[in-house]
Order: structure tokens, then sequence, then C-alpha cells
């Protein structure tokens, strides 16, 4: 209901054979009833977002958002197949670059390998959006980004 352009999204990755699942929370979908058995060469993460609790750059919003990644890095850990990877692209420029993506897959027991300038035209199509509130249909702009790509340690 937020996005313009989410049911239309919907059927083309269906009519592509994509396997979609709503309500997966990303802190806990290795247990997810569904997915508990699944592994990925890959699970990717672009820009994740825990909501405006305050202003980006006040502390108690960057751990929220340190314990989003934190949690999702733990359940995808869990379901990386062997040589697996995670890939999670955020911006970079302050203040995000205190989440410190590379310090918080030490925590969870993987390791960041390579991390790469992330350009949206390289995505032809893509079409960001802001995570939350009345603006959410909006596109943000990406600025300097990266995808951290992460192994398991």
């Amino acid at each position: 209901m937020k996005y313009t352009r989410a049911t239309t999204n919907l059927k083309e990755l269906e009519e592509l054979g994509c396997t979609i699942f709503h309500g997966v929370d990303a802190n806990t979908r290795s247990q997810h009833p569904e997915l508990n058995f699944k592994s990925f060469d890959r699970i990717v993460f672009n820009f994740p977002h825990a909501g405006f609790i305050r202003r980006e750059h006040d502390i108690l919003q960057i751990l929220s958002r340190q314990n989003l990644v934190k949690g999702f890095l733990r359940s995808a850990r869990d379901m990386l197949k062997e040589n697996g990877e995670v890939h999670v692209t955020q911006k970079t420029a302050h203040p995000f670059h205190r989440w410190e993506i590379e310090k918080v897959a030490e925590e969870v027991g993987l390791r960041l390998v390579d991390k790469v300038l992330f350009y949206i035209w390289d995505y032809p199509g893509s079409d960001n959006k802001r995570g939350d509130g009345s603006r959410c249909n909006e596109s943000f702009p990406v600025g300097d980004c990266c995808t951290f790509k992460i192994f398991r340690a």
C-alpha cells in the first residue's frame, strides 16, 4: 500500500518465476517455516532501514540500524551455501559510515572481503524508495555508497 508500483513489480517477479514471501522478518528469516531449510548463494539487502525514530546522526538511531543489520547478517549467515555471499549496500557518507558494517559482520562470525562503489545506473529500472513516513513512495538521493561483500569468517 505504501508504494505505487508494488503490485506491478510483484507481478513481474512472479512471471519471472520468483517465489515471493510477505511478512518475513529480516532478523529471523532463517527460522521462517518456508525458508528454514533453504540455502542461498547470494543474499542481498540494499539500503537497510529501521524506520525513523530520531535524526540520522543520533546515536540511538545509529544503534537501531546496526541492530537491524546485525540481525539480518546473523540470519543470513545461517542460510548461506558454502562460499555464499551476503551483499549489503549502504550509504557511506556521514553519518551512515557510523553503522560500521564491517565491524557488525565480524561480530556475527562473518568477514568483509570486498567493498565496491554502488552506482544506481548499474541497475536499470531500479527505483529506490524511502523506507518510512509520509514520503515513503518518493525516491531518496543515493549519494556516496558501497556494496559490502561479506563471507563466512
